[in-house]
């Protein structure tokens, strides 16, 4: 169970990290009106294909990034949530019920995980991942 101090500095951490991904989020709100915008100005000329698909490009970087920041705030709400409703329980692994190192929680406040298990699941999806695609080369069956 973490201790007091500790709490406290776990939670500052999640309240900082969450308004940094709200900032992103927003930031990348912006980017994607401004990239919208230029795409509709130039919809009427006579644009590059190569132009075109520039900003195509940026615009689903854009998304992904939004949506990247998206699952992240919502992790943050959820360990807020953990702690304020079951503090005794924050920071304990989901998978064995241990204790998580405080210095992965500062790094990492939002974590269910121990590293242990974090790096097991990290090797269990990169074994679940075809090598193919990383190279391009897988095909559609």
């Amino acid at each position: 169970m973490l201790q007091e101090n500790e709490r406290s500095l776990i939670e500052k951490r999640l309240l900082d990290e969450r308004k940094r991904a709200q900032d992103s989020i927003g930031h990348f709100d912006e980017l994607s009106d401004e990239l919208r915008d230029r795409t509709g100005e130039l919809s009427g000329m006579d644009q590059h294909m190569a132009d075109y698909a520039t900003e195509q490009h940026e615009q689903e970087k854009q998304f992904l990034m939004a949506s990247v920041e998206g699952r992240r705030l919502y992790a943050l709400d959820e360990a807020l949530e953990r702690l304020y409703k079951e503090p005794e329980q924050f920071g304990l692994c989901d998978v064995c019920g241990k204790q998580i190192e405080m210095a992965r929680l500062e790094v990492i406040p939002e974590t269910r995980l121990c590293a242990e298990h974090a790096i097991a699941r990290d090797e269990a999806s990169d074994a679940d991942a075809d090598p193919r695609e990383a190279d391009g080369t897988a095909h559609p069956a």
